[in-house]
């Protein structure tokens, strides 16, 4: 049996699960905007989990040079299909997990520091500590740089309402439990997928970067597997986007929402 990294099975369909989507493009649009902010033509900046490469292009259509990495190979091969025509995008594997192991395919950085660093939407949460990440980084981006990171939440409201409310208590809790196993299919290598707080993450990433911004990512909009619900109903749709657009940007509750952005700047 041929065993997988436990993203591959989701590669084929990670864009019209999430990308495609209403819910996922609102949300992808925030968290470019906050690209847009620190980001411009000529910069050169490292994606952490780039999953099918989406903000690895729409920065290189920028004229940002984007070094995309992540742990999948079938995630890489999407990733290197949708940028196959953006010379400044390069498509490298990296194991968050085996930064300082002599077998983690790294990829051969330049001599020049990265302008930033990003990471979309979870993959962080496969790490249950964040500290090397932080010392890694540290030696890599440049003194007032910029990295920003989208992280699971702890505390996400939907999870123990919706789930609750179902019956699924296990998943309901999981993020109470601050981890959890992820093993989409059999053939998947499992991992741990882990929910920091932002005093953990600060914690972790001082005193190399100080922490500047924070905001919420789906406070009333769902975690992905109850989009396809929400969707069908035009009407709460709406409401959800439109209370989404007038609370998203409240930082005290952006441990609430599925995801929290957070930014840090090298010191």
């Amino acid at each position: 049996m041929t065993t997988n990294h436990a993203f591959d099975p989701l590669a084929a369909t990670y864009d019209a699960a999430f990308t495609d989507t209403i819910i996922g493009r609102y949300l992808r649009d925030q968290v470019q905007a906050r690209l847009a902010q620190h980001f411009n033509a000529g910069d050169h900046v490292l994606e952490l989990g780039c999953g099918t490469g989406e903000d690895a292009l729409w920065l290189a259509q920028r004229g940002v040079r984007v070094i995309a990495t992540d742990a999948s190979p079938r995630m890489l091969a999407v990733a290197q299909a949708k940028c196959a025509a953006q010379p400044t995008v390069r498509v490298e594997p990296l194991d968050l997990q085996q930064l300082s192991s002599d077998s983690n395919p790294n990829f051969s950085l330049s001599t020049s520091p990265f302008d930033g660093v990003y990471s979309s939407f979870g993959p962080l949460n496969c790490l249950t500590e964040w500290r090397e990440l932080a010392e890694w980084l540290a030696q890599r981006v440049k003194p007032g740089g910029i990295i920003g990171l989208g992280v699971m939440s702890p505390f996400c409201l939907w999870e123990p309402l919706w789930h609750g409310l179902h019956g699924t208590l296990r998943i309901a809790t999981r993020r109470w439990r601050r981890s959890t196993r992820f093993q989409p299919d059999d053939n998947a290598t499992p991992i741990t997928v882990t929910y920091p707080t932002l005093r953990r993450l600060n914690r972790d990433f001082a005193p190399h970067f100080r922490p500047v911004y924070v905001r919420p990512l789906g406070l009333f909009l769902p975690p992905s597997d109850v989009f396809g619900v929400i969707e069908k109903r035009p009407r709460l749709l709406r409401l959800l986007l439109s209370l989404e657009q007038r609370f998203g940007h409240v930082r005290q509750l952006a441990l609430l929402a599925d995801h929290y952005w957070v930014e840090y700047q090298k010191t």
